[in-house]
């Protein structure tokens, strides 16, 4: 029987993650080996048709993925995945505040360093002239 969800979760360094079903309940394990084998990888909020069956650690996992096309997301797939694009909506703010913080903070070192140095401070008048 196959089911469908979105992926919920993935640990790109351990190839695994989970899989949010449509109808609501537990999330569900997958390996990379379960995806096709298409030339893309895992992508967050990927909407997947899966079937189900007992590992050997007799947890459940998801095995014959296919990914569906993003032109038909049914709405329980949408409600679904909501959670995880605000999630990375804020994740973006921060790296770009970050960003913008970093860059102000380096602009203000250059305009203080250039105060500095560019103060006339009479120090022509210290040094020695050659005579001859």
């Amino acid at each position: 029987m196959r089911f469908e969800g979105v992926l919920s979760a993935w640990n790109l360094d351990a190839g695994y993650g989970t899989i949010r079903p449509s109808g609501g309940g537990e999330e569900v394990f997958v390996g990379l080996a379960a995806f096709p084998t298409d030339g893309e990888g895992p992508r967050l909020d990927e909407p997947l048709t899966f079937e189900i069956v007992t590992g050997r650690d007799g947890r459940k996992q998801a095995v014959n993925l296919k990914r569906r096309s993003q032109a038909y997301v049914s709405p329980a797939l949408r409600a679904s995945a909501g959670g995880t694009r605000v999630r990375a909506r804020q994740a973006q703010k921060k790296r770009r505040l970050g960003l913008l913080a970093g860059g102000a903070v380096v602009t203000v070192m250059l305009v203080l360093g250039g105060v500095h140095w560019g103060q006339p401070g009479g120090r022509t008048a210290e040094l020695p002239v050659m005579k001859r």
